[in-house]
């Protein structure tokens, strides 16, 4: 107020009264921010089908609380403008792209499309993807081909009498989601090759394809495989020799933003092509028109995801602000960036990568340069700016991935900059067509190092925060909500951080209740396929892993719900197999056993561990354990559990009476009762059921059967 006030006194009375009335006018001053706001609220409704009347209301009710003068009509007019678009586009983006896709599921068309991308698989077999045009619209999909259909290049046009199937969720995997993140909703299994038309000219695609692989090819042939594989992630997204414990590692310590290509990337390329430009005596106009092909030979080189493009656009803004006489503003850039990424892609919206690289944006952007511009530079105010990151991207990584990392701002301050030294390393490496060999050893070295600090902080016990209760989440949202609220109203940087401060008490104190009321249910998470189950049993902090038809495939739906819940210690594991065992011994890397039981033990050999404990089975095949204050009873005739008084049976015949709770599984398919009143029923996998000591229940699914 008082630097107001001096400003006031020193200017003319007509510039004064400008800019009272700029002051005056949030509208003016952020216009492009406050129509990306309604612009996202618009879209949002629209895509989770919400009622679009009562999401505007609710939007706009909130403004006028914060904002009830009357001066302030241009601000709802922008903000309701801004619904009102962002609604209209994601709705014609659905009516004219996305119904009719899905509409083909299981269909098939003669289509002609070009092959954008091509890699190999197993057993001879490859995935292409094709551009081509369907229901009136132009797409991508992947085209699974056989190993008998001969090699296609990038480039290639193909014609295919194909059936097309539609991307259907699956709880082991986030493949629909993350597809439908990229406009992909359908796939190719099954289909006729009658027709190749191979590309003899130039492609820059395929060009730049054939470069990527030439100096993946000298990064593997120079350092090790594990080496070899986090350089490859980090400098083109490269993941296959990525292993499963690095991957584990890095996301749990905070820094598996480095082995995916991001905005970080684009902004370090840049920057060294700007300083060799520079040292060539290269002009500023000239510098920037030459950024403008490097960027999109860089996003072609890396098969950007939407980060990048989102980073694209904000570097060319950022760099032609100072050009064209403009101030560099961070968060109009982000703003924009947004809208551009939505507006040509509206499916972006239902991006994890668009929201956790918004988030991080913001954080580190715009929050962090707010809450410390008046300290000094340091490690104590590098490491505020990691925490204001970590703390942005904290809801939109709970909400949207289930967990989230603790250590991230510490790791981040240690791992950071070792993993910007690695990309400076590559991208010197791949501007110069990889004649600088002598970088390799260095960079391998670096990445040797990182693998080590995050694998060793991903492994601390609390390292992470898993989320999964819906009152947690809604908390969480509100908690944020209520942040932005207090940003947007500029409170002051100690007024702010208390409120962050508290918002975490009043999480951890809910968490808190939230386990000591799980302490009195007993939870059985009902998984597996179509024909298949698993159950997670858990109660009173143990949990009990019963297999009941020997699929291994069933491992991998026991260990994405174990992940999930944030179980990493299970105290018996019930299986029916040394297959089995072999199997949940290959997805449950990150977990700790304490016995494993094997109905069939007859094919383990005796010097066999299984989770570094020996196996072994009941002599007359009937197996008795304890989970809490449940008994778990397990024969050839299924399961049962016994807990306060009430029953839950698992069989292949569903019991008619006597049973609080009913699993059925085999060939006549799954189905979960509960014997509430009024009952619930649902044929199909993939449910958690709960049951209280007082004698209530409830039946809920893990994931929602329909594409997103």
């Amino acid at each position: 107020m008082k630097v107001t006030e001096t400003v006031r006194a020193r200017t003319s009375p007509a510039v004064s009264e400008s800019v009272k009335r700029k002051a005056d006018s949030i509208a003016c001053t952020y216009g492009a921010e406050l129509f990306t706001l309604g612009w996202i609220a618009g879209m949002l409704s629209a895509f989770f089908g919400f009622g679009i009347p009562a999401a505007v209301c609710a939007v706009l009710f909130c403004i006028v609380l914060l904002f009830p003068k009357k001066r302030f009509f241009s601000l709802y007019l922008r903000i309701f403008t801004g619904i009102l678009l962002g609604i209209a586009v994601w709705m014609r983006y659905d009516i004219a792209v996305k119904q009719p896709l899905l509409a083909l599921d299981g269909s098939r068309q003669m289509l002609t499309g070009t092959v954008t991308d091509a890699e190999p698989l197993s057993g001879g077999r490859a995935r292409y993807t094709l551009r081509t045009e369907l229901a009136g619209s132009r797409v991508s999909m992947d085209w699974y081909a056989d190993a008998d259909i001969p090699v296609q290049r990038i480039g290639d046009a193909v014609t295919l009498d194909a059936e097309l199937t539609r991307i259907r969720p699956d709880y082991r995997y986030h493949t629909a989601a993350y597809q439908a993140g990229r406009g992909r909703y359908l796939r190719i299994y099954d289909a006729e090759l009658l027709d190749t038309v191979p590309d003899t000219g130039f492609s820059l695609r395929r060009t730049a394809a054939d470069y990527r692989q030439r100096m993946t090819d000298s990064i593997r042939a120079a350092l090790s495989p594990e080496d070899a594989g986090l350089f490859c992630a980090m400098l083109f997204g490269d993941k296959t020799l990525l292993s499963d414990e690095v991957r584990l590692g890095m996301n749990r310590s905070g820094t598996g933003h480095l082995a995916v290509v991001s905005g970080l990337h684009l902004v370090l390329f840049c920057a060294v092509l700007r300083r060799l430009l520079k040292k060539l005596g290269c002009p500023a106009k000239l510098l920037f028109l030459l950024q403008i092909p490097a960027i999109l030979l860089f996003i072609l080189l890396v098969d950007a995801s939407v980060s990048v493009w989102r980073a694209a656009v904000m570097v060319l803004l950022a760099d032609s602000a100072v050009l064209f006489g403009r101030h560099r503003d961070t968060l109009r850039a982000l703003c924009l960036a947004a809208i551009f990424c939505t507006a040509f892609t509206p499916y972006t919206i239902g991006s994890v990568s668009f929201w956790l690289s918004f988030s991080a944006v913001l954080g580190i952007g715009v929050i962090a340069p707010y809450l410390t511009r008046n300290m000094r530079p340091g490690i104590g105010r590098d490491l505020l700016q990691f925490v204001c990151l970590s703390v942005t991207a904290f809801p939109a990584s709970v909400l949207l991935c289930g967990e989230s990392s603790l250590t991230a701002p510490v790791c981040n301050l240690v791992i950071l900059p070792l993993g910007t030294a690695v990309l400076w390393l590559g991208f010197l490496f791949l501007l110069t067509g990889g004649t600088l060999r002598f970088l390799l050893p260095a960079a391998g070295m670096l990445c040797r190092f990182i693998r080590f600090v995050t694998q060793k902080a991903g492994a601390l016990p609390f390292s992470h925060i898993t989320v999964t209760a819906p009152a947690m989440r809604l908390m969480i949202l509100l908690c944020a909500a209520a942040l932005a609220i207090m940003l947007l109203c500029r409170a002051k940087p100690k007024t702010l951080a208390a409120a962050v401060v508290f918002a975490a008490l009043l999480l951890s104190l809910q968490n808190l209740l939230l386990t000591a009321l799980n302490r009195s249910t007993l939870q059985a998470a009902v998984l597996g396929g179509t024909k298949n189950t698993v159950l997670v049993i858990s109660a009173e902090n143990r949990t009990v892993v019963a297999d009941l038809t020997d699929t291994p495939r069933n491992a991998q739906y026991a260990a994405r719900y174990l992940r999930d819940a944030g179980i990493t210690n299970v105290d018996v594991m019930l299986l029916m197999s040394s297959r089995s065992a072999a199997a949940y011994q290959a997805e449950l890397t990150d977990v700790s056993c304490g016995a494993v039981l094997l109905r069939d033990g007859g094919n383990l050999r005796g010097d066999t561990a299984v989770f570094g404990t020996d196996a072994f089975t009941d002599a007359d095949g009937t197996v008795t354990l304890r989970c809490g204050d449940a008994e778990i009873k397990a024969d050839e005739n299924g399961l049962c559990i016994l807990w306060n008084g009430m029953r839950i049976q698992a069989a292949e015949v569903l019991p008619e009476d006597g049973t609080a709770a009913s699993v059925q599984y085999g060939k006549n398919g799954c189905a979960v009762r509960l014997s509430t009143d009024p009952p619930q029923y649902i044929t199909e996998n993939n449910l958690l059921l709960r049951l209280t000591a007082s004698g209530g229940g409830s039946l809920t699914r893990l994931m929602k059967t329909t594409q997103i």
